[in-house]
């Protein structure tokens, strides 16, 4: 009897797996500028290995897809950017249901990675994230691979929250190098790393810092501000006059 138990549920497995195919993904090079052409590939054979290892997927990887698609084929993919339907319509000679793609951009201080999961039958964004990184902090490749399990598995990347207080009110908070209000802030933002400074007139301006910004989470940040003494002050009617 337990013979036949075993027999059964091996049959039931057999036949749940027939049903059930794994699906498949392809994982297609960052689109990225030429000094980062190298970082951009690197980042996509990782996402492509973490899609192996843990994300349920028969992966074909970025050298994979290039061979298929040849190196036109392939730059038309990833200059679709975060096109659905274009990616799909570039990507249906891979034969496979998903398409991993994004783009790596660089500023002066940050990395800004995005990456994007189509669904190729469908024709239809499943997820995307985005995250921006400091170069000098060298925790891009963990950065974006944190990302991956909830962009494989279609998780919408949740803003967090950044709550910025000063030691003084209605000091100008400065989010990414854009005025985002006074303290008290409350502001959402993408997850990832943001550049903060607090600055007000007559106080010292304050260091720029990084604030890791959690998905679906709040991050603070408290500055204390210091009040430059009056003799050491800008004299602006002397200045003036000067002029």
């Amino acid at each position: 009897m337990r013979t036949l138990v075993c027999l059964a549920t091996l049959l039931a497995s057999g036949i749940a797996s027939a049903a059930a195919p794994t699906p498949r993904l392809a994982v297609v090079s960052l689109d990225a500028p030429p000094d980062l052409t190298f970082t951009g590939k690197s980042l996509s054979d990782a996402i492509a290995d973490e899609a192996r290892h843990g994300g349920g997927f028969e992966v074909m990887g970025p050298d994979a897809v290039e061979r298929t698609l040849g190196r036109e084929g392939t730059v038309a993919l990833v200059r679709c950017a975060d096109d659905a339907r274009c990616v799909a319509d570039r990507a249906a000679r891979l034969g496979v249901e998903h398409v991993v793609a994004g783009w790596i951009q660089a500023s002066q201080d940050r990395y800004s990675v995005t990456l994007v999961h189509v669904d190729v039958g469908a024709h239809r964004r499943v997820a995307w994230v985005r995250r921006d990184v400091p170069i000098a902090s060298r925790k891009l490749r963990a950065d974006v691979l944190a990302a991956v399990p909830g962009l494989l598995s279609g998780e919408a990347d949740r803003q967090g929250t950044l709550d910025v207080e000063a030691s003084v009110k209605d000091a100008t908070v400065t989010v990414d190098e854009r005025i985002a209000g006074t303290t008290p802030l409350h502001q959402q933002l993408p997850p990832g790393r943001h550049k903060v400074q607090v600055s007000k007139a007559g106080y010292a301006a304050a260091d720029p810092v990084w604030v890791d910004v959690p998905a679906g989470g709040r991050a603070q940040h408290v500055q204390r501000l210091y009040e430059i003494p009056p003799r050491d002050r800008p004299n602006k009617t002397s200045t003036a006059a000067a002029h």
